[in-house]
């Protein structure tokens, strides 16, 4: 019985994400209602809220989930976490341009972060200092790599970021002190 109503669960869920990414690309987060989420995703308001909170939420899930079903398929390609990120980036161009239309960058580096191992500052975070400012560091950097490549528009195929990357950090050297 419990199994039965996980997986009901997760088609609500999964309804309501979908529901909310297909208005936004008509419509910007502030002009949709809650009501239109839950119409489009045939569900009732009492499972949205069960579930989410802020459309925010919704929609940092819905990415979320994309990402987590990336990462295990290249996950056995041996590519490194940038890798990862920049050609999920490019297969979600639809999705990014609809976060960038509506001003929710920030949910994009919360899920850099998450995927470089730091969680939402309470809980989930590397134990040892080191770790876990290193996470920041390199979760901080590539966000605004990321950030940049889009905001001019993602003009550059995955590879010529990856070698652009690869060239910066063999021009860098960080000498403190």
């Amino acid at each position: 019985m419990e199994k039965r109503k996980n997986a009901a669960n997760l088609i609500v869920r999964e309804s309501i994400e979908t529901a909310l990414v297909e208005l936004l690309r008509k419509k910007s987060i502030g002009d949709i209602t809650v009501s239109e989420i839950v119409k489009k995703a045939g569900v009732s308001r009492v499972s949205y809220y069960r579930n989410y909170y802020y459309k925010e939420d919704v929609l940092f899930a819905a990415m979320d989930k994309t990402a987590a079903a990336w990462k295990e398929r290249t996950e056995s390609f041996g590519q490194d976490i940038g890798e990862h990120i920049i050609e999920l980036f490019e297969m979600e161009r639809p999705l990014l341009e609809t976060i960038y239309k509506n001003g929710l960058e920030h949910l994009m580096y919360k899920l850099i972060r998450k995927y470089c191992g730091l969680g939402d500052g309470r809980e989930n975070n590397p134990t040892d200092n080191l770790t876990a400012y290193f996470a920041a560091f390199f979760a901080g950097a590539f966000f605004g790599w990321c950030d940049e490549w889009v905001k001019r528009g993602m003009a550059e195929t995955p590879d010529e970021i990856k070698r652009m990357f690869e060239e910066i950090k063999k021009q860098t050297t960080c000498e403190f002190g």
